[in-house]
């Protein structure tokens, strides 16, 4: 049998034994076959102590509580640090660039057309209102917002008459040679649009807006965009979306083109033939846009052979005032299409009258009802104006009284260039060049500008415009008629 002194002294032994093994480490990457580790050098022995008193036999040996573990304190979360932010790209200085453009500025030039000449002859029903004051605003609003990549935007503005390309090509001059400008916005139209090649072929300046053509085109030496569409694709989608409301089937057509859209009615009549559909007859106008009685003497003959080919409806390639006023003169009971849609609501002609044009069916992007009412892109424009010329009362298009001034056409147009512009000058990036402006336009994609939910760009692609909609001319709204939609919108994005 053990005795008390015995069992006390196993009992410190099995404690000292305890906590050896709790100092002892885990470590798991450890050879589990290596060789136990030496023993620690001990501490000198100290002197024996007395023994101590023995306890009486009699008294019963207490219980040692077992000494409970020692906890080992949690350890404390890590304050959340914040992952490294990437150190910014640093600043490129800005400088001069090129032509035009200067460490602080960029100079631009926009062309207007001379709207009063164009109603003393008949050609628009009324002005459009003061388009320097939207073009000065449209860039002030653009200098505000702290310009494009930290310059400036200097705008020069210069009208020109559309009745012939001599004041166009002295416009061109002025902005190009004398004042050195970047880039040119709206460009020239009507018959003034031979003097595009002016500014993007001999002055090799950037162009946003004209009419682009494969002819001119081919002169260009310098970045052209603009935010029209070219004839062909919109008469492609003006045919696949007439076939899409069952319009197109079993129809006799007259394909008629005005003198400058002579070149494309082949092209046209081509459209129709891939649709299925062979025009009973094609021809070209040969009258000058503005010799109305000319047109007239014309279309009387023109009237008869429409009449003798069985058409029962004239398809119009180009200005359509003299086809729409000389169809309802000469009595021609014929459904009247239009492949360009700019000549058709309130820009009607003023020799036509707006009864002779109501049903007339084109395609277009959004109608100005449409712009003015729910066009965020317009908007931005619009509070751009009116916030620094509370004065001016830009009307919805649909509520003009006859003879008031065309501000929205006005405004709605210089919106899109101003857009197009900036959107394509800030991806350039700051090292502003035409090569920088060229990767933009051909990078850029799909965007939105000012009456065009849906629009692109891109190398091949030059007209931004890929909204569709099929359009019919009431002349029972506005001043002298708006175009209402007959059918839903839809993106052509190739």
């Amino acid at each position: 049998m053990l005795t008390k002194k015995m069992r006390w002294l196993i009992a410190m032994l099995m404690a000292l034994a305890m906590v050896a093994a709790a100092c002892g480490g885990n470590d798991d990457e450890g050879d589990a076959d290596a060789p136990a580790p030496a023993p620690a050098t001990l501490s000198p022995a100290e002197p024996e102590p007395e023994a101590p008193e023995q306890p009486d036999p009699d008294e019963s040996e207490p219980e040692l509580e077992p000494e409970s573990p020692t906890e080992t304190p949690e350890e404390e979360e890590p304050e959340f640090q914040p992952a490294p932010t990437e150190e910014p790209e640093p600043e490129i200085e800005l400088t001069a660039t090129w032509r035009g453009v200067t460490a602080d500025t960029i100079t631009i030039g926009v062309t207007y057309l001379d709207i009063d000449q164009l109603v003393e002859l008949g050609f628009s029903p009324a002005t459009w209102g003061d388009q320097e004051l939207v073009i000065q605003a449209l860039t002030d609003d653009i200098n505000e917002r702290g310009g494009i990549n930290g310059r400036r935007v200097e705008v020069l503005m210069d009208k020109y008459n559309p009745i012939g390309a001599t004041e166009a090509e002295a416009a061109c001059l002025r902005l190009t040679e004398d004042n050195e400008v970047f880039a040119i916005l709206f460009g020239f139209l009507g018959p003034a649009e031979v003097a595009n090649t002016c500014i993007v072929g001999t002055q090799e300046t950037i162009l946003v807006g004209g009419t682009i053509t494969p002819e001119r085109l081919a002169e260009a030496r310098a970045p052209w965009v603009n935010e029209r569409v070219t004839r062909d694709v919109s008469t492609g989608a003006l045919f696949t979306l007439l076939e899409a409301e069952g319009m197109l089937q079993g129809r006799s057509i007259a394909v008629v083109a005005d003198l400058p859209a002579a070149a494309q009615l082949e092209e046209v009549a081509g459209l129709l033939r891939e649709h299925g559909i062979e025009p009973v007859l094609e021809i070209a106008t040969s009258s000058q846009v503005a010799d109305l009685i000319a047109q007239n003497q014309e279309w009387a003959a023109l009237s008869e052979r429409i009449r003798a080919a069985g058409a029962d409806t004239l398809l119009l390639v180009g200005n359509v005032s003299a086809g729409i006023e000389n169809a309802a003169l000469n009595g021609l009971e014929v459904d009247i299409w239009a492949t360009d849609a700019s000549g058709l609501a309130s820009n009607l002609g003023a020799n036509v009258q707006p009864e002779s044009a109501r049903g007339v069916i084109t395609v277009g992007a959004m109608t100005g009802a449409q712009i003015y009412e729910t066009d965020p892109r317009f908007q931005e424009c619009l509070e751009a104006v009116t916030s620094r010329h509370p004065e001016v009362e830009i009307k919805h298009p649909d509520t003009l009284e006859e003879g008031e001034p065309l501000w929205f056409t006005s405004l709605s147009g210089h919106c899109r260039f101003f857009q197009i512009f900036e959107l394509l000058a800030t991806a350039a990036g700051p090292i502003l060049t035409h090569e920088t402006f060229a990767e933009a336009i051909a990078n850029i994609g799909e965007f939105s500008i000012a009456g065009q939910p849906y629009a692109s760009l891109g190398a091949d692609k030059l007209s931004s415009n890929d909204s569709f909609q099929l359009l019919e001319q009431d002349p029972d709204l506005g001043a002298r008629g708006q175009l209402v939609p007959v059918g839903p919108m839809r993106d052509a994005t190739p």
